[in-house]
């Protein structure tokens, strides 16, 4: 494994980490694609999470078993908590007004909860590197790393130039992998491959931390999800919500103090009477990158692109991560599960 920054930096470690079964996708009503894709994928990763099935993923931190949905008073949001209750795995369960959590406590509206688990995409990242450390180097892509092509998309060798211990390591690939997100587009091009494959749909993230509680939840507008919260820790020990959703969407077109405005009054409307003084405030652009579609929607499920000997995947989203892991290893030759030779 060839990494030239942090194992999942930016794309993987920005995720809400929401193990949706299909939710996000059917709340006006219908059963999409991509509810469809992703409605059988959190029993997978349950059975992971239990070290029931491979990879192991005991060690990955769950931030919390549910997380919460709830609407505003609006006739479309109730339509869209009607629809969430549809071809679901999971269906959304009615919480008793002294048991909403703190922050939705004066939410006038119903409140559910759905038993979907968050996980910290840090701690992930992390449990899957952990067994593979032998067979991990972080190079520089564009000043450490050599293809030598027969032909576009069909890779001989590779060579890897470690600046750092000043050695060179020659590999005869029988199959080339690329899973960098966005960075795929370079790799691509390196091999002779279009680049136009893939396509970036941007957010414009808003984080606040303070005295906060933890809290997973989508407020919903008929068929959007307004807002959504989910929080993790950062290294002094203090809450950080992270505010993705709609806002997140149509923050792309907003500068930071601009989306910022925006989110106090959105999060105002959504958690009506919660205190937010004393909180700060800050933003974070993410490219997500996918498999082209046509007029740039976002597509029901990953890709998986064999050109020659090189495999391109874009996993879409994080719940339908072990559905192009298995595609990726139905296309490897039966050679690649042979033990690295010395």
């Amino acid at each position: 494994l060839i990494e030239g920054q942090r194992l999942g930096a930016r794309q993987t470690i920005s995720s809400q980490g929401i193990l949706h079964s299909g939710l996000k996708y059917s709340l006006a009503g219908v059963l999409t694609g991509a509810a469809r894709e992703a409605r059988e994928m959190p029993q997978l990763w349950r059975r992971c999470l239990l070290g029931e099935a491979q990879p192991d993923l005991r060690r990955v931190t769950v931030s919390a078993e549910a997380f919460h949905l709830w609407g505003t008073q609006s006739a479309a949001s109730k339509l869209g908590l009607f629809g969430a209750q549809l071809g679901l795995q999971v269906t959304p369960r009615t919480v008793a007004r002294e048991d909403y959590p703190a922050v939705l406590r004066s939410c006038p509206g119903a409140v559910y909860r759905v038993d979907e688990q968050v996980l910290a995409p840090r701690s992930l990242v992390a449990a899957l590197a952990a067994p593979h450390q032998d067979v991990m180097l972080q190079l520089d892509p564009a000043t450490e790393v050599e293809f030598v092509l027969q032909a576009a998309g069909q890779v001989s060798q590779i060579r890897l130039h470690s600046a750092r211990f000043g050695r060179t390591l020659a590999v005869e690939p029988g199959m080339v992998v690329l899973t960098a997100g966005k960075g795929n587009a370079l790799l691509r091009t390196r091999l002779g491959l279009d680049a136009r494959a893939m396509q970036l749909r941007p957010l414009h993230y808003v984080l606040v931390r303070g005295e906060l509680p933890e809290f997973h939840g989508h407020c919903i507008d008929f068929s959007k999800t307004r807002v959504s919260i989910s929080s993790a820790r950062d290294a002094q020990g203090r809450m950080v919500w992270q505010i993705g959703g709609q806002i997140s969407e149509d923050g792309v077109q907003l500068d930071p103090e601009t989306l910022i405005d925006r989110a106090q009054r959105e999060l105002l409307d959504v958690l009506p009477g919660f205190d937010l003084a004393g909180t700060e405030w800050t933003t974070c652009r993410i490219d997500r990158a996918e498999g082209a579609t046509l007029g740039g929607a976002r597509p029901d499920s990953y890709r998986l692109l064999q050109e020659g000997n090189v495999l391109t995947a874009w996993p879409t989203k994080l719940v339908l991560a072990p559905q192009v892991a298995q595609a990726v290893c139905a296309a490897l030759p039966a050679a690649a599960n042979a033990p690295l030779q010395p």
